[in-house]
């Protein structure tokens, strides 16, 4: 079965980009030296050459690769409110671009480094449009051969990103370990556990959090994908609740609003006012996917995701997302 676009990097099917070229690498020819006479100078051009046609191989091979995506999430809850506090939902449009190099380290072993972009739109509200960018290195290990063997990785990222709600703007990092077991031609799992934090400009936008998530990935045909999604989450959340205007400043309207004993601010983002909540919370998700490979090196992905988040309140979120992702 040939592998699907949408393949995890280093998975034990990987996606079409990777170690070579996609066309055959071809050497240029030599002219052939006039026989006995050139026979010395021979010996001494062959071990030159092949030294140069090697560091050629290896310079095609690093890099850099590029991955390109772009994709439009509609989501219930973007203010991550209760009910009768504020529900808004928005539609937001996404690009990013990830440039990476490989290098081996050994047989089993490969390390990537690189660079990612990111730019969002919202339509809905602009003071959720962003730009991020930030770099990327994973170590990825590969335990045993063939295409069933499962494979390690670890991986460490940062980010700068720059909100046009200018409070929201933050530097944030990651740790993140992989796991990828294929099971046979159809059935691969994916597992991923990180440790994050993001310091914001306001007190509010900022904090902490771990994670761990798992995908099951079913292969009908060398088309067509299945995908089913859990995942859960410890760390920080904002919730917006609607507020009113008071002499002596806003408030929400929601008396529960006052059991939060964390940060809170003021926030305009939403046209209306609104109070947002940095609280500590849990986050259990879930959902299901289909990914049609719509090219040897493209695919699209349609997934819906539920995000159910329990603080002082019981906030969920609902996402539809369409995405299709080309590996240059």
């Amino acid at each position: 079965m040939l592998p699907h676009p949408d393949a995890p990097p280093g998975a034990p099917f990987p996606a079409p980009l990777r170690l070579v070229s996609r066309t055959a690498f071809i050497y240029p020819e030599v002219p052939r030296p006039n026989s006995n006479t050139m026979r010395s100078a021979g010996s001494k051009l062959r071990p030159m050459t092949a030294l140069l046609l090697l560091s050629a191989a290896r310079a095609a091979a690093d890099g850099p690769y590029v991955s390109v995506s772009g994709s439009a999430t509609w989501q219930d809850n973007a203010t991550n409110a209760t009910s009768g506090d504020g529900i808004l939902e928005s539609f937001t449009l996404e690009t990013g671009v990830d440039l990476s190099w490989l290098h081996a380290v050994d047989f089993s072993t490969m390390l990537t480094a690189g660079a990612a972009v990111a730019a969002d739109a919202c339509t809905s509200f602009s003071g959720l449009d962003s730009l991020a960018v930030g770099p990327r290195l994973e170590l990825r290990h590969r335990l045993g051969l063939g295409p069933l063997a499962p494979a390690l990785s670890l991986a460490l990222q940062a980010d700068g990103v720059f909100f046009q709600d200018s409070e929201r703007s933050n530097c944030a990092a990651a740790v993140a370990a992989g796991y990828s077991q294929r099971f046979n031609d159809a059935l691969q799992l994916v597992l991923d556990a990180r440790v994050g934090a993001f310091d914001a400009r306001n007190d509010v936008f900022s904090g902490g959090y771990s994670s761990l998530g798992a995908t099951l990935n079913w292969d009908l045909d060398e088309t067509w994908r299945l995908k089913a999604l859990l995942g859960w989450r410890d760390g920080d959340i904002v919730a917006d609740y609607e507020a009113e205007s008071t002499p002596r400043g806003f408030r929400p309207t929601d008396p529960d609003a006052y059991t939060y004993t964390g940060p809170r601010q003021y926030v305009a983002t939403f046209g209306t006012p609104y109070i947002a909540y940095r609280a500590r919370a849990q986050t259990l998700s879930y959902g299901a996917g289909v990914s049609p490979a719509i090219g040897p090196n493209t695919a699209l992905v349609l997934q819906y995701e539920r995000f159910d988040t329990n603080a002082y309140d019981r906030y969920v979120n609902d996402l539809v997302s369409a995405s299709i992702v080309h590996h240059f």
